[in-house]
């Protein structure tokens, strides 16, 4: 299993938290259907900035699936600040 750590700025602020949330949902969903996504958390933002720990099931996959620093989401809101793969060594 192999693992993206992506940290992502925020790009002002959601009107509300309802949009807030529909952004979340299009994420997630946007990430879960890559192939061999095993499960993933994305963390509360803290001073603008927001990280995802997302898990696969090859390092292929994981490549695969990495956005590029730089990406600009959809909404606007998110901008690709880093990308981390890291083999998994243990689970709990």
């Amino acid at each position: 299993m192999h693992s993206l750590h992506v940290t992502v700025v925020l790009k002002g602020d959601f009107p509300d938290a309802a949009s807030r949330q529909t952004h979340l949902q299009q994420v997630v969903s946007e990430v879960s259907s890559k192939p061999g996504f095993v499960h993933g958390y994305w963390l509360a933002p803290v001073d603008g900035q927001g990280h995802a720990y997302t898990f696969y099931d090859t390092e292929e996959h994981a490549r695969d699936s990495a956005p590029e620093i730089g990406f600009v989401h959809g909404s606007g809101m998110a901008v690709i600040k880093d990308v981390e793969l890291c083999p998994v060594l243990a689970h709990a």
